[in-house]
């Protein structure tokens, strides 16, 4: 009766767990698309940003791919964490420029959380997925 109990109680925390990360994935595919889309463009936020810590106009341009790209991963169970360590590599390099540069704390804990977010989703392997690679 017990191991029984125990056995449905992993179940229902396991579907939990897929909707958990389905959520999540969602929410960050959402948000890294719509903030990668604007550094394909020239001129804004984006450009002025990019040339302010120096790096040149086609690296603005890479990172809009890279992020779209990611975020585009983040969907695709079988590949999520490859878009997770795109999107972890970018979230550190965005840390780093951002504290060499000055920022503030509440930005550094923004882009620690997302690498943190990223970092787990890159360790969490959806075993029936995987198997299907």
């Amino acid at each position: 009766m017990f191991s029984k109990n125990i056995k449905l109680l992993r179940t229902k925390l396991s579907s939990m767990l897929h909707i958990f990360i389905w959520i999540i994935s969602l929410w960050f595919a959402y948000r890294l698309i719509r903030m990668g889309i604007p550094k394909l463009i020239q001129g804004g936020m984006w450009t002025n940003a990019f040339e302010r810590w120096g790096y040149p106009a086609w690296f603005r341009v890479l990172i809009g791919v890279l992020e779209i790209v990611g975020g585009l991963l983040l969907l695709v169970p079988r590949v999520r964490h490859f878009g997770s360590m795109i999107l972890f590599v970018i979230m550190i390099g965005a840390l780093i420029t951002r504290i060499v540069n000055g920022t503030s704390l509440d930005d550094a804990l923004s882009i620690t959380f997302n690498a943190i977010i990223f970092l787990y989703l890159m360790a969490y392997h959806d075993k029936t997925s995987i198997s299907k690679i």
